[in-house]
């Protein structure tokens, strides 16, 4: 096994298979578990259904106080109750967690469920789920599995909910072609004390890629933006982490650069790629903004690289459609705009 820590802080342990992820996942576990019911006498775990939950089938008996644990849903369909069945058969059952610490999702409207599964956690003793200094909900863990296409839980690609991050709810209701169900955001997500992330498998190999890239969280990808204040973990595989090595992603610590020419391989004149994204990671850190000029012609791109070199600070060329259309001249075809 190797391991490595991204520059926003995420971590990534790569194993040798997907059997050695599931191993991995138990080890997690029993660890925060034994912390955390040290600590303040509760565990409380939030999980989604799928592979990293049948992985808990193996979690050790006595390895911690079962009668300890606190278990929530990341994700249910309303009236179907998948998740919840599968932690009781891989985790309940198995280490005798009380029926009455595992939180079921309830039934009726989405808009109801959500509101009612939010009074829940938000009720909790402080010492099984406790706040952030905004109020939101904070559980022990959070375990997630990645699909393909990036989602997390019920967090899908683009989609209103991934798209609802930063609106300060915990649970986001979900009525799509009269399936509904519920879902915890990535606000919720995020306020953890430890998220756990698995992929496995080389179908995930461009997801990791992409999700991997610090600081490159976006709305297409929504584990690119799993990133928690406390400890943030993937587990992947050699075969998912594949191209992310193949690629051999630039990632420098910026933060605590004291000037951007610090920066490993930056130079004079034009970057891209890793570079740039570095420059402009740099920029948040240090909360300074890099000016885009937008440019119509050879003269305007060479002003503004002027005025770069003299005040000795970045610049972007910048091109709006048209400026793009008058830079080129009439002669060049633009019917494919």
């Amino acid at each position: 096994m190797t391991s490595m820590t991204l520059s926003d802080g995420r971590k990534v342990r790569v194993l040798a298979s997907e059997a050695a992820i599931g191993e991995a996942v138990c080890e997690e576990f029993v660890a925060a578990a034994k912390a955390s019911i040290a600590a303040k006498g509760a565990f409380s775990v939030a999980v989604p259904g799928g592979s990293i939950v049948a992985a808990l089938a193996k979690l050790p008996k006595g390895a911690f106080d079962a009668s300890k644990v606190h278990v929530f849903f990341c994700n249910e369909r309303i009236g179907e109750g998948k998740c919840f069945k599968h932690a009781v058969k891989n985790l309940v059952e198995p280490l005798g967690i009380p029926t009455s610490q595992v939180y079921k999702v309830g039934e009726g409207s989405p808009e109801a469920v959500a509101a009612q599964y939010e009074s829940l956690l938000k009720g909790m003793p402080s010492n099984v789920v406790g706040k952030t200094a905004s109020g939101m909900p904070s559980v022990d863990l959070v375990l997630l599995g990645t699909g393909e296409d990036g989602h997390v839980g019920s967090l899908h690609p683009n989609k209103k909910e991934i798209k609802a991050s930063g609106s300060g709810k915990p649970v986001l209701s979900i009525n799509e072609g009269g399936k509904t169900s519920i879902a915890v955001s990535l606000d919720f997500i995020c306020a953890a004390k430890k998220v756990l992330l698995s992929a496995a498998k080389a179908s995930r190999a461009a997801m990791v890629l992409r999700a991997l890239r610090a600081g490159a969280g976006c709305f297409d990808c929504p584990a690119s933006m799993v990133c928690c204040a406390g400890d943030t973990t993937w587990l992947v595989d050699e075969d998912s982490i594949k191209d992310y090595r193949a690629k051999k992603v630039f990632d420098p610590q910026v933060a605590d650069l004291s000037s951007f020419w610090d920066i490993p391989g930056m130079k004079p004149g034009v970057i891209t790629g890793d570079l740039c994204w570095a420059l402009l990671r740099f920029a948040k850190a240090k909360g300074f903004a890099i000016p885009a000029f937008n440019c119509t012609s050879t003269s305007t791109v060479i002003a503004v690289l002027e005025a770069g070199k003299q005040l000795n600070r970045p610049v972007i060329i910048q091109f709006s459609e048209g400026g793009s259309a008058f830079f080129c001249g009439k002669s060049l075809p633009n019917k494919e705009k």
